[in-house]
């Protein structure tokens, strides 16, 4: 049997999907869709016959790509960054599930891998990290632009009063509680499970018509999936790296940070592009250490061993005696001889290593304009 329904199924048999399509107005074929659309395990998905209009995801901004390392940033270190074993299973998978049900969509895995790499860097951030079986831990709940009215009471988004984009491939709820299908056969649907959620992804992205190994009908389907331009841009070109094979297997079970490489030493951008970027690396760290050092002072303030002066005062009012460093502690305090000097070998020695951490950094930029000189004379000799 296709999987894919027939023109006399479209004509005769569709009806309105009232929870899935709300105010979009999307009516789908119903007939064969319970297998794959309501909760129930399927191995080989049903395809919605009309292209589902409704955006799957709606955020802020694209959560798997830190601003600092910014497009350019992302896509030089994709190899580099990898895609985790049980990530990289589950774009595949989607793959083949999708080829079965719906032989002219060519959904290709790369597409699928691209939307989990932007949403969510493979289900690694924010501090999770994927299992071997795919799911994401402790759980990935993304943002919105505004406020989205809640139509799940809480179930997948774990807030009861405005929907937001859930798991790896951020699907919105509005999605989910009609789509999410049990890709991988373990008797639930999950949300937070890459198997469930990508292939649940190549149902929305297949949904319609379209060829979506062409360029075309690869971005009308992203652009479907996210109106956002500049999200669509970066989606086609992570696909097209990976579709090169400019990606690499990692182990499950690690979380990475979403910043894959600082624009400073992206050899992508012009010379002027990276030195700029080097000064914001530095007035970045250097505003993050005078933050810590802050937090430090401000958490040792107040700390004498009775809380307070010899009239026992409030610790944050400097105008009560022994308050602003509690160092009198109303005169119980004893001398620490050996605990004064660790702390002050201790300051010595980070002092030491804030320097040398300094110096580093100014050899790094040394070296690296030392090496834009001379890629500027081998290209004005060799006429590159």
């Amino acid at each position: 049997m296709s999987k894919k329904l027939t023109p006399l199924q479209k004509a005769g048999a569709l009806v309105p999907m009232a929870i899935l399509v709300g105010a979009w107005g999307i009516a789908v074929g119903n007939s064969g869709l319970a297998t794959a659309l309501g909760g129930t395990s399927a191995s080989i998905p049903e395809v919605p016959a009309l292209a589902l209009e409704q955006p799957a995801t709606v955020q802020r901004t694209v959560a798997g790509v830190d601003a600092q390392a910014g497009v350019p940033g992302a896509i030089s270190t994709l190899s580099t960054n990898g895609i985790p074993s049980a990530a990289l299973y589950a774009y595949h998978h989607a793959e083949t599930l999708l080829a079965s049900a719906d032989a002219g969509c060519r959904l290709p895995w790369n597409l699928v891998a691209a939307i989990g790499r932007v949403e969510s860097n493979h289900g690694r951030i924010d501090g999770n990290a994927l299992s071997a079986d795919g799911v994401a831990s402790p759980g990935i709940y993304g943002e919105t632009t505004k406020k989205v009215a809640d139509t799940d009471g809480g179930k997948y988004d774990k807030d009861a009063k405005a929907d937001r984009p859930v798991g790896p491939m951020g699907l919105m709820p509005t999605i989910l509680k009609d789509t999410l299908l049990d890709a991988d056969n373990d008797g639930s649907v999950n949300p937070q499970d890459i198997d469930d959620e990508a292939t649940t992804s190549g149902v929305f992205l297949c949904s319609g018509e379209g060829d979506l190994s062409t360029e075309p009908g690869a971005r009308a389907a992203v652009q479907r999936y996210n109106s956002n331009a500049s999200y669509v841009d970066l989606v086609m070109k992570v696909s097209a790296s990976y579709a090169n094979g400019l990606y690499s297997q990692t182990p499950d079970g690690y979380s990475t940070s979403t910043i894959l490489t600082s624009q400073a030493y992206d050899q992508t951008l012009s010379s002027d592009e990276r030195k700029e970027a080097r000064k914001k690396q530095r007035q970045s760290d250097a505003a993050a250490k005078a933050a810590e050092e802050a937090a430090k002072n401000g958490g040792t303030s107040g700390s004498g061993p009775t809380g307070g002066g010899p009239t026992g005062g409030d610790n944050n009012d400097n105008d009560t005696p022994g308050g602003g460093g509690g160092g009198g502690g109303g005169g119980e305090s004893k001398p620490d001889p050996v605990g004064d000097a660790v702390k002050e070998t201790t300051k010595q020695v980070e002092e030491t290593v804030k320097k040398v951490e300094e110096t580093v950094k100014e050899v790094e930029d040394t070296v690296k304009d030392v090496t834009d000189t001379v890629d500027s004379v081998v290209q004005s000799v060799t006429g590159g």
